[in-house]
């Protein structure tokens, strides 16, 4: 009869679940900054939503304008969105920024 025989415990997760290959995708550094830029597109996209709401009696050519820039708003949070290393670039945040001015200064 064996005295101190220890008891072999099974893992929690199956041995054939752990994925030794998983690194951590993206740096800490870019991530922070795509979860910033991706809060001020959301922002945009509701200033957005509520000038159009608001200006109903606007022009065609406005509203042909605010279609495009909005269609280009939600491109911008799809890339975002679509992995963890993506942000803006520069063209594209001179225009969001351009975009904030002009339809956050009709809504209040």
């Amino acid at each position: 009869m064996i005295k101190n025989k220890k008891q072999i415990k099974q893992p929690i997760v199956p041995i054939e679940w752990i994925n030794e290959d998983e690194q951590v995708y993206g740096s800490k550094r870019i991530n922070i900054l795509r979860i910033a830029q991706e809060k001020k597109i959301k922002k945009l996209q509701l200033a957005m939503c509520r000038w159009g709401d608001t200006f109903s009696n606007t022009t065609e050519w406005d509203k042909s304008n605010w279609r495009e820039e909005f269609r280009s708003v939600i491109g911008w949070l799809r890339h975002l969105s679509s992995g963890l290393n993506n942000t803006l670039g520069k063209e594209e945040l001179k225009s969001a920024n351009r975009l904030y001015r002009k339809y956050l200064g009709f809504v209040k």
